[in-house]
């Protein structure tokens, strides 16, 4: 039983450990990225809309390339249904009052539990530093509905915001095609963070192992 007890001391030590290297990871990839401006100088069409996050559905939101997924949550989302009139390459931006923010843009539908699918764009710190978030030049298809999902960098950032779509050429309507009603996700059950589910997934295991030799 104490070999079995030092094994499972140095499985949750190596998974603890890993966590928080990747947790590291992040703040550093924060702490250098660089956000360069491109504003649209001539707009044609520009709409703006303010909400808030709180409360709204967890998830474990993806990095800013679309691949899954930081270990700084669950983190609250809000997501708002757009569209364009025409193929463009357009700016959305968001300045969350008060607190650290990440925005996506995915076409619709949205799914808050498979982050890579429909994923078009990301960004955590946008030109203005913590607490804006800019997708610049972002190639979008006319008559397509997107979907914006403001959220935050970790758990507990989460408030009110305001985003803006800057379209130099298409006409942006909020509300997807036609004013549909903005998307809500459906409400979820509280699940577990990536690295509780592998700290998990190890002491499953490792239970195993010891029923195991205890059979024989």
């Amino acid at each position: 039983m104490n070999r079995i007890a030092l094994l499972s001391l140095g499985i949750l030590f190596c998974a603890s450990a890993s966590a928080q290297q990747s947790q590291v990871d992040e703040y550093a990839l924060k702490a250098t990225e660089i956000n360069t401006p491109n504003p649209i100088a001539s707009p044609n069409d520009v709409q703006s809309y303010s909400a808030d996050t709180t409360g709204g559905t967890s998830w474990d939101r993806p990095f800013a390339d679309g691949t899954c997924c930081s270990g700084l949550g669950p983190v609250v989302l809000h997501s708002q249904q757009f569209s364009i009139s025409a193929n463009d390459t357009c700016n959305v931006r968001s300045v969350q009052d008060g607190w650290d923010g990440y925005l996506f843009i995915y076409v619709d539908p949205f799914d808050p539990l498979n982050q890579t699918v429909n994923f078009v764009a990301g960004d955590d710190d946008g030109a203005g530093g913590i607490g804006t978030s800019d997708i610049d030049g972002v190639a979008l298809t006319g008559g397509t509905v997107y979907q914006i999902v403001t959220t935050g960098f970790e758990a507990g950032e989460e408030g009110t915001f305001t985003n803006t779509i800057t379209c130099p050429v298409a006409n942006v309507t909020i509300g997807g095609g036609g004013g549909g009603v903005p998307f809500e996700p459906p409400a979820t059950l509280p699940t577990l963070g990536q690295n509780a589910l592998i700290i998990l997934g190890m002491l499953v295991g490792l239970l195993g192992f010891v029923a195991i030799r205890r059979r024989a």
